[in-house]
């Protein structure tokens, strides 16, 4: 057995997929009906195989084996799995289920904190296949004003504005369990912090209370995040003064969409431009990154709806301006469900992601503001 990190480590965490021939700590859950997972690339070699906490080293041969590029959960493995009653509840029990959409089955497993976390298997592994997913492009051109003031060593603030994935909703970190995985905002402002050799201020946290950030001079990255979780669009516009300008941010990532797919893409897109507009109204210096959302658990009745088709619009209304890039999640996220099923990276099993999908999250972030990718 190779030896395996088993610590928290950034560079490792946001290291792109669509780079080098690696992947660190993939999560699979298996249901207690499969004994195989499929992992994001066709794995040539396990390197090893942990607990999602990182604690505990699972055995080749007795808890697992390589078959065909997946990872297989033979009889007697020590491997967690999720029993089908709690995949499937029979009966309804707030806090543990949402509705279910398919046949048969009208209740999904549902859990928010470290619910689904308990439930995943960490694999590290060694590939040879390409990516075959879309690659983020460089956004570089579009937030020009921000990247420029970190290469003259300005001090600079980045706001974080969306809804319960943007806080870092079932990250290990804000669940509180090892491995303490950072949200994806906090991730991408690390990685860029250090590329650009500032000191990063987690000056403003979600949930935590909101509060004036004051200049400090020098290389100072001043992080502000006040997403808020069950928001959606028209939340969104209202509140911009309060939690977006109010701060005089160099750079605005903007990330709702998932709570908005109810909406017509119209509806979406209309609020998203008026959203921008009153940013630019209140900070015209700053720079904007929309984030198009994850995709929610077709499962989930009644979430599943115009998500898929909201990225498209994003990138049509940013592609002629100046100052608005995209960070396209939507597209990586579904190239993804093409590989694994939507539970294997999901924090809640209907619309988080799990410390793996944050992680792309932050990837993606990172390939839009040049840092990898």
């Amino acid at each position: 057995m190779k030896d395996v990190t088993k610590t928290y480590t950034l560079e490792e965490y946001v290291r792109p997929l669509w780079e080098g021939d690696t992947v660190a700590h993939e999560t699979v859950l298996f249901r207690e009906d499969e004994h195989k997972a499929r992992l994001t690339f066709p794995a040539d070699e396990i390197l090893g195989v942990l607990s999602s906490d990182l604690l505990t080293e699972f055995e080749e041969g007795r808890d697992w084996r390589l078959e065909d590029g997946c990872i297989v959960r033979p009889e007697g493995s020590r491997l967690p799995f999720m029993p089908m009653t709690r995949f499937y509840p029979p009966e309804h029990r707030d806090g543990h289920d949402f509705a279910c959409a398919e046949e048969g089955h009208p209740w999904l497993g549902f859990g928010e904190g470290n619910t689904m976390l308990a439930y995943m298997t960490d694999i590290t592994y060694r590939h040879s296949a390409p990516w075959a997913g879309p690659i983020p492009p460089s956004q570089t051109h579009k937030l020009a004003r921000f990247l420029k003031r970190l290469e003259e060593g300005l001090e600079s603030t980045v706001v974080f504005y969306g809804d319960s994935i943007t806080t870092g909703a079932n990250s290990s970190g804000m669940v509180g369990v090892p491995p303490f995985a950072q949200p994806f905002p906090e991730m991408t402002a690390a990685a860029l912090a250090k590329k650009y050799g500032y000191e990063l201020a987690l000056d403003v946290k979600p949930y935590e209370p909101m509060k004036e950030v004051s200049p400090v001079g020098g290389r100072v990255l001043h992080y502000v995040n006040t997403s808020v979780g069950g928001m959606e669009s028209n939340w969104a516009k209202a509140n911009v003064g309060e939690r977006v300008t109010a701060y005089r941010p160099d750079l605005v990532v903007l990330a709702f969409g998932m709570n908005d797919g109810g909406k017509p893409v119209e509806e979406f897109l209309r609020l998203t431009k008026e959203t921008v507009a009153l940013i630019r109204e209140g900070t015209p210096g700053a720079d904007i990154l929309l984030l198009s959302s994850m995709l929610p658990h077709r499962r989930a009745a009644g979430f599943w709806g115009n998500q898929d088709l909201f990225e498209d619009a994003l990138a049509d209304f940013a592609e002629p301006e100046e100052h608005i890039g995209l960070a396209p999640m939507t597209s990586v996220h579904r190239h993804l469900l093409t590989r694994k099923e939507f539970y294997h990276a999901s924090g809640n099993n209907i619309n988080h992601p799990s410390d793996f999908l944050a992680r792309v999250y932050a990837m993606v972030l990172l390939a839009a503001l040049g840092v990898q990718g």
